[in-house]
């Protein structure tokens, strides 16, 4: 993702906000929680400025490792990480800065002229409609597959951070094929032995996934044991290892 999805109307404000203060002399703050586009957002501000964290920049101006007269702008990432943040703000007073944190916190209030804060997707239906579609599209060409979307499990815990890994793992894991599956429980038995791991120990690695596919397929353990093929004590005593069930 290369730029901040806007389709939805607080999303449009929010951008609408951001290039207002590009063209003004002034501090931004955006704020908001992990993975709701802060970092994008920042770059419709200051498109080519550096982007560092405030802990690092903090730690660059004590060392002096960075020359500021070299920048007119700078992008600072989690300001909850500077430690003197009075010298910290003096020392870039001639330099436009937008800085991101996960919350509006008041100690920088006085030097922040304009602050933003991006609701979670959950609150941008429209943003997030467009996301899953663009990451959709994203996966499915790099996996040379189509998965309808009541297929795909969305994880939106992290926002749009969890939202593209759970896209992408479950066109992943639908679009193996037996022999991409071989390899991958190949490399994996390989590092458990590595570890010292014997069969009994890997035999859930097969077992457990079973036995999850076949409780949402079959009602019944009686159905489970016929269509497995296996006893039905066994069976009983498997699910009770694994899932504490009986």
């Amino acid at each position: 993702m290369t730029k901040f999805i806007a389709s939805s109307p607080i999303s449009q404000q929010i951008l609408k906000s951001a290039k207002l203060s590009a063209d003004l002399p002034i501090n931004t703050l955006i704020y908001g929680q992990s993975g709701v586009g802060k970092k994008l957002l920042s770059k419709e501000i200051l498109p080519n400025s550096l982007m560092i964290s405030g802990k690092d920049l903090e730690k660059s101006i004590i060392n002096k490792k960075i020359d500021l007269e070299n920048y007119s702008s700078i992008i600072v990432l989690n300001l909850n990480s500077i430690v003197n943040i009075e010298e910290f703000f003096s020392n870039l007073k001639n330099i436009k800065i937008v800085g991101i944190n996960l919350d509006k916190n008041d100690k920088f209030n006085q030097y922040f002229a304009i602050k933003i804060e991006i609701p979670p997707l959950e609150d941008r239906l429209e943003d997030l409609e467009e996301l899953i579609e663009v990451y959709k599209k994203e996966a499915m060409g790099i996996y040379s597959t189509t998965i309808p979307l009541k297929n795909i499990n969305l994880d939106l815990s992290g926002n749009g951070i969890t939202l593209k890994q759970s896209i992408y793992k479950s066109i992943l894991l639908q679009s193996v094929s037996t022999n991409d599956m071989l390899q991958v429980m190949e490399l994996y038995l390989t590092k458990k032995l590595n570890d010292g791991k014997n069969y009994r120990d890997l035999l859930e690695i097969f077992e457990v996934p079973l036995l999850k596919a076949a409780k949402k397929i079959y009602k019944s353990q009686l159905q489970m044991a016929d269509k497995l093929e296996i006893n039905r004590i066994t069976l009983r005593k498997k699910i009770h290892q694994y899932f504490g069930e009986l």
